[in-house]
């Protein structure tokens, strides 16, 4: 019997073809029209183009992406006091130094997102390091935005850094997520109660107005709006400089009385298959991105 052998950059293809397809699929069935590659003219469109014909070949997109190697991007761009402390980085659970951290402090995964991806420690006496290893294994074996076409994710050496704890305990920490179109700020989303369960989430401009923007995602708008922190002006500026030369980039940002902290960034934003509130602003802001003006 004779037995075929494929390539394995063909086998990449193959699968990434299949992915592409799945993609269009959810695409249609969620957003409702289907997607042009081709000729992409909205947001979403335009993600996905980037996506499959630009990201998971651009090193800076990579790297930049990366929770580990952007703080070298971030040092390089004059924000370097802005970043959190870095508290070890290892490539597996069983390098890590545990009598060398501090009793309360972040574990997380530098390619991927989302609570199978960090551990919040308040009390590393009471943290079942076992049970971590057993976790943080299962989710370094996934290859994680690949199903997705996020394959930019899949190029990054993978890796488990700790991180200072953002806050006194008890501290209800707030994420900006600012969304950057060639270097300016369109509009930001103030997010809060993320680490307990109990998340609200809100929309605003540059002014601090409400913003016309909403996601259909179920997330609840806060009883009272969010207050406009100290030091809002130079998130903006910061914001601004870290996302100039692309055409789309959310940088998160976080605020501790007025002290300015780097959170990351992302270049597919909810994977691209943003359902926009009214839709009309998949357009709108598609009509924004200028997928020839890569730069950075």
């Amino acid at each position: 019997m004779r037995i075929c052998f494929i390539p394995k950059i063909l086998r990449k293809y193959l699968e990434r073809r299949e992915i592409k397809k799945r993609l269009m699929k959810k695409f249609m069935n969620q957003l409702g029209y289907p997607l042009n590659l081709r000729n992409p003219q909205t947001y979403c469109e335009k993600i996905q183009w980037l996506k499959f014909n630009q990201q998971h070949t651009d090193d800076k997109v990579i790297s930049r992406a990366d929770k580990y190697a952007v703080r070298e991007f971030v040092k390089s761009k004059g924000y370097g006091n802005n970043l959190v402390e870095l508290y070890g980085c290892w490539d597996s659970p069983e390098e890590i130094d545990w009598e060398r951290l501090p009793n309360r402090f972040v574990l997380k995964l530098n390619n991927g997102s989302g609570p199978k991806y960090r551990w919040f420690i308040k009390d590393k006496g009471t943290f079942s390091r076992e049970k971590f290893k057993d976790e943080v294994k299962e989710s370094m074996s996934r290859n994680f935005g690949f199903k997705k076409g996020e394959f930019h994710y899949s190029k990054m050496p993978k890796k488990i850094i700790a991180e200072a704890y953002i806050g006194a305990e008890g501290d209800a920490i707030k994420d900006y997520k600012f969304y950057c179109f060639h270097g300016e700020v369109a509009f930001f989303q103030v997010e809060a109660g993320v680490i307990d369960g109990t998340m609200v989430r809100d929309y605003y401009n540059l002014d601090w107005t409400a913003s016309h923007v909403n996601f259909i995602d179920n997330v609840p708008r806060p009883i009272q709006p969010f207050e406009k922190p100290v030091g809002f002006n130079e998130m903006v500026l910061m914001a601004q400089s870290l996302s100039q030369g692309y055409p789309h980039l959310k940088v998160d940002l976080y605020n501790v009385d007025g002290h300015i902290i780097f959170g990351e960034l992302t270049y597919s934003p909810r994977n691209g298959i943003t359902k926009w509130d009214p839709p009309s602003l998949d357009l709108e802001f598609g009509k924004l991105m200028n997928l020839k003006d890569i730069t950075h």
